[in-house]
């Protein structure tokens, strides 16, 4: 039997981000708990995608404060990022453009760079983009895309560094709890391991831990295939990241000559997936919808050779955006649901799991993430991805009581 202070089930980026800034705040015995490999799962299928565009203040700063961590990652924590600095622009619908407007605005509050562009001003920065049908571009210069595997494998090493233990190949096989509050995991190897604290970072399997604790999360995991194409050699220089919310795809250059795509029309949600398909292939047949829009966006990529696909995944929350909270369980935090963004929040989810864990002030407002935030019915969903870059205002209905972690 083991005792230690907190046992992180998941060693993605997310689980590697909290154990770092877990000993980093002082807590001695830090335990991940990877069933696989570090990052094998959901990050290692991640396009790595860093964008600032988000629709609420608190994913905006979140984003804000990960992009500064991903610019200086060897000085604030080791290794490679792999961050690179292509510029992201973002294309819009006219009926789209009174919202982004209003979100640029509040994004410049908070210090973002970003401007919009008029569909006839997008030659100065990308003119092999087809500006037919866009309202507006949204031009991020400062941001891009990075590696998603370098982050983990760095964010684990620092964990580390600090005194955590980061142990793979163990798979958790039960939650232990008395009397309302978390106790501790046990492992398919048969070790018990006594715990005050289990954070359930599992990724796109956290909702099967999270029912070892009797405790149902409104996620589904959607399946998100992601293509790649070689560009023709009379393409030119590589193109910035590229995200059509107006026509409904995707681009991301990849090194070799490389461009990585997939949908931003297709509800995931609505195509639900077992997690252990992760990966599985995805062929020219299913490619063939999105390489068309794609060609339809950046016409120079038509004449682009497919390379291969492959089945990745989001876990979703109704309205896509992360659960952050301690579960009805006392001590059994999730940090889940991240709905296609884990990679890009990763270091403030890290730094925000913590601050809850440990009860310091946390660096974001945390109320949005409250798990207590969905009702009965909200596995229906009913938002789409492309509500987590644009959506209404709405008045804010979750109280946040001063952001003090529940006991």
């Amino acid at each position: 039997m083991r005792t230690v202070d907190a046992v992180i089930i998941g060693g993605g980026v997310t689980g590697a981000s909290i154990a770092f800034h877990l000993a980093g705040a002082g807590v001695r015995r830090v335990l991940i708990l990877e069933r696989g490999s570090i990052g094998s799962g959901g990050t290692g299928y991640s396009v790595g995608i860093v964008r600032q565009l988000y629709p609420t203040r608190e994913t905006s700063e979140m984003v804000l404060r990960s992009l500064m961590v991903f610019e200086h990652f060897r000085e604030a924590v080791g290794g490679e990022s792999g961050f690179v600095r292509t510029g992201v622009l973002i294309g819009v619908s006219p009926a789209m453009r009174p919202t982004l407007e209003q979100t640029l605005a509040l994004q410049h509050e908070i210090g973002i760079r970003a401007e919009i562009l008029d569909p006839l001003e997008l030659g100065r920065v990308e003119p092999r983009i087809d500006a037919a049908g866009l309202g507006a571009v949204l031009w991020e210069p400062g941001s891009g895309y990075g590696d998603p595997a370098a982050v983990t494998a760095g964010f684990a090493a620092a964990a580390r560094r600090r005194g955590a233990v980061v142990e793979q190949g163990v798979e958790v096989v039960a939650i232990r709890h008395r009397e309302g509050r978390v106790a501790g995991v046990d492992t398919a190897a048969g070790e018990s391991i006594d715990a005050p604290v289990v954070i359930n970072a599992a990724g796109l399997w956290a909702p099967r831990v999270a029912r070892l604790a009797g405790v149902e999360l409104p996620i589904v995991v959607g399946r998100h295939p992601v293509f790649l194409v070689a560009r023709s050699p009379g393409f030119g220089p590589a193109h910035p990241v590229y995200l059509d919310l107006a026509g409904g795809s995707y681009v991301r250059p990849e090194t070799g000559g490389l461009t990585i795509t997939g949908s931003l029309a297709d509800d995931e949600a609505q195509h639900p997936m077992d997690p252990d398909r992760l990966g599985s292939e995805a062929g020219f047949d299913e490619a063939a919808e999105v390489l068309a829009r794609t060609a339809r966006a950046i016409p120079p990529l038509s004449e682009a050779r497919f390379s291969r696909g492959y089945a990745g995944a989001f876990d979703i929350t109704p309205d896509w955006m992360p659960i952050l909270d301690e579960s009805p369980v006392r001590g059994f935090w999730i940090a889940a649901g991240m709905s296609g963004h884990g990679f890009k929040l990763s270091p403030a989810v890290g730094e925000m799991v913590a601050a809850l864990v440990t009860g310091a002030p946390p660096p974001v407002s945390a109320g949005p993430f409250r798990l207590g935030r969905f009702g009965a019915a909200a596995a229906a969903g009913g938002a789409t991805f492309v509500s987590s870059y644009l959506r209404p205002a709405e008045p804010t209905a979750i109280a946040d009581p001063g952001e003090e972690p529940r006991r």
